[in-house]
């Protein structure tokens, strides 16, 4: 990096804490990287913009219920450690398209709409599994 810094750019990505430890690995990085650009997590009212703009770009429709649901939904993984931003909205999406399609195979078939295929409802919108925080004893056991 240094013998071409005036031809490279190097661009280093990642969850705040793991950058940290990562640039503490190494005294010398630090002073190195000349500009660091933090960005702070989505808001729970921004996760469920992206969220109903992700759906309207694939065609689905979100009933007027999933906006309560996805606001509890994010407020709880926002919780986790692992927390994905844009990643977690659109995993959480997936995850409804599929019970969404196990909804509709419950259905009487001659009854399934247009409307139905392509509309989410809450009941397809499952709540994250809460991971409790590991605590580990200090000294031995």
């Amino acid at each position: 990096m240094e013998n071409n810094r005036d031809e490279l750019v190097v661009i280093f990505a990642g969850y705040t804490d793991k950058m940290e430890a990562f640039l503490n690995k190494n005294p010398g990085l630090r002073s190195r990287i000349a500009y660091h650009v933090p960005f702070p997590d989505y808001s729970t009212k921004e996760l469920c913009e992206i969220a109903a703009h992700t759906a309207a770009q694939k065609g689905i429709t979100l009933s007027e219920d999933v906006q309560e649901k996805l606001v509890k939904v994010f407020d709880l993984a926002k919780t986790q450690p692992d927390f994905g931003n844009g990643r977690f909205v659109r995993n959480i999406l997936e995850k409804a398209r599929m019970a969404q399609a196990e909804r509709l195979l419950d259905m009487d078939l001659d009854k399934v709409t247009r409307k139905n295929v392509s509309t989410i409802c809450a009941e397809d919108i499952e709540l994250p599994d809460i991971k409790k925080s590991e605590r580990r004893p200090i000294g031995f056991l």
